[in-house]
């Protein structure tokens, strides 16, 4: 039930309701003869159906790449439901074996619930998707604060927040206990008021003069990469593109992996688009590559290129490699275990991708300078340059279409409208099968291409605003928030404390 929270319904009362539930029933596992292992077990169940329930699109991606993959899809949205699960089985030990009966052990909880979701987000590649913060609908009045505290910031007094109608269990009902409710009704008030003044008060800003045309294609995965289909593929990719109105587009976006074949070494694509887009618009285009003079052999990366046909000719303006690839979709983990089970990555292509070297910003003449992020990079925060080499927008290419008609997309659209809350910066979209469009710097979304639609649609680059606060703090006031939550904690709790460290001495 929790799951519902989050997009596409955004019942954030769920999670209130779950989370409560989940500290009343670690209060019953407190007194249990072993509390640390209720603890644990109580919370990595919880964990173990709010993220199967949030993350279930995962299994389509092994649906969408043939039956011999299909019996593994939901194998995998659990096995990684467990994954993520540990790091909240271990928040709920400790909070079993420490938290105590007090209103302070709200703090505690929150402090690990945070390093849970934390850890989860940054152990190996991590996986931060639906963080906390992600309840509040991107663009939205509350979801503003991002600009402030980042979706870590809000990630935690959401859990904070959350927590307080926990305190009201118990009799007799004294009026002290409504109190942290309250607060955590005036404060979620207050970020409501400001963001909304925040969107109210925003002016247009100046025109950037970049005119976008983004091409959706609607072709399913398994035909798409079927054999024998590029042709056809590229044909409707061309076709789309060449859609009136070309003359006064700057920058066409095809997807991540638009086309089933290597873009810059295709001639059969690169000819009819010599043709089609000479001395105008610069493509950017998502696309596999491989270096054939490696070291070691040849290397595959997942890129994004952006070419311009000046006479009609092809030149490579910029070129990113993908650095935080998909376990088991780009890279298989501990590759030589699982081959031995018979289980393969999901590339359709190569067996597997390498990492580019880092993040990046492509600088093209006739546009400012964009931080390129191919698909699920739009998830992590602070991922783009910043200070000097601040891009002015920001373009995200991905491939939505692994996972179907399920809640996936929108989840995915939500986090791209933080990073441009966070940020301050515009964000243009291209997801083959998932939402695509441009969204502004505070995050919203004035027009949108649903999934299922073909052809081109032309968008207005939007302007960039100032450097937000965090952007140029981090995490700082995540991490304060949290300091100061566990010191809270530590002093009301200071003599239980002090007893336990005895006893255990």
């Amino acid at each position: 039930m929790s799951a519902l929270a989050h997009a596409p319904v955004f019942f954030f009362p769920a999670l209130v309701a779950g989370l409560t539930a989940l500290l009343w029933a670690l209060d019953g596992a407190a007194r249990a003869r072993r509390p640390m292992r209720a603890g644990f077990i109580t919370a990595f169940v919880f964990a173990l159906g709010y993220f199967a329930a949030g993350i279930f699109w995962i299994a389509f991606a092994f649906f969408s790449r043939g039956p011999a993959f299909a019996p593994f899809g939901p194998l995998a949205a659990l096995g990684l439901a467990a994954i993520l699960a540990l790091f909240w089985g271990l928040a709920g030990a400790a909070q079993a074996r420490l938290g105590g009966r007090g209103p302070a052990r709200i703090l505690f909880f929150a402090v690990l619930l945070f390093a849970a979701e934390w850890g989860r987000g940054h152990v190996l590649t991590g996986f931060p998707w639906n963080l906390p913060a992600y309840v509040w609908p991107g663009g939205g009045a509350v979801s503003q604060s991002a600009a402030l505290i980042g979706a870590w910031g809000l990630s935690f007094l959401t859990l904070l927040g959350f927590l307080t109608p926990s305190l009201l269990a118990g009799r007799p009902v004294r009026a002290g206990r409504y109190a942290p409710l309250l607060v955590a009704v005036i404060v979620f008030a207050g970020l409501f008021a400001w963001g909304a003044q925040r969107l109210a008060a925003a002016a247009p800003g100046e025109p950037t003069g970049v005119r976008l045309r983004i091409v959706q294609v609607d072709i399913g995965q398994r035909e798409k990469w079927q054999d024998g289909n590029q042709a056809m593929v590229r044909d409707r990719y061309l076709e789309a593109t060449g859609a009136p109105g070309l003359e006064s587009v700057t920058h066409v976006l095809w997807p991540e992996g638009a086309l089933p074949l290597y873009l810059l070494e295709d001639g059969d694509t690169l000819a009819p688009l010599s043709r089609l887009l000479a001395d105008g618009p610069t493509l950017i285009a998502g696309t596999p590559r491989r270096d054939t003079e490696a070291p070691g052999g040849t290397r595959y990366y997942n890129a994004i290129a952006a070419v311009s046909f000046p006479g009609g000719r092809p030149r490579l303006d910029g070129l990113y490699d993908k650095v935080r690839l998909v376990p088991f979709g780009e890279y298989i983990p501990f590759a030589g275990v699982f081959r031995s089970f018979g289980i393969a990555s999901l590339s359709t292509m190569v067996e597997g991708y390498s990492p580019g070297e880092g993040a990046a910003n492509i600088q093209l003449d006739n546009a400012p300078p964009f931080a390129p992020l191919v698909c699920y990079e739009i998830a992590y925060p602070l991922f783009t340059a910043r200070g000097a080499r601040r891009p002015a927008w920001i373009a995200n290419l991905s491939n939505d279409a692994w996972f179907g008609p399920t809640a996936g997309p929108v989840q995915h659209l939500n986090i791209a409208q933080y990073r441009a809350i966070e940020e301050g910066l515009p964000i243009a979209r291209t997801a083959s099968g998932g939402w695509s469009g441009v969204i502004d710097a505070l995050g919203r979304t004035n027009r949108l291409v649903r999934p299922g639609v073909e052809g081109a649609f032309d968008f207005d680059l939007p302007p960039a605003r100032p450097p937000t606060l965090y952007s140029v703090t981090g995490n700082a006031a995540a991490f304060l928030f949290w300091a100061c939550a566990l010191a809270g904690f530590v002093v009301v709790r200071r003599r239980s404390i002090a007893k336990l460290l005895r006893r255990r001495s």
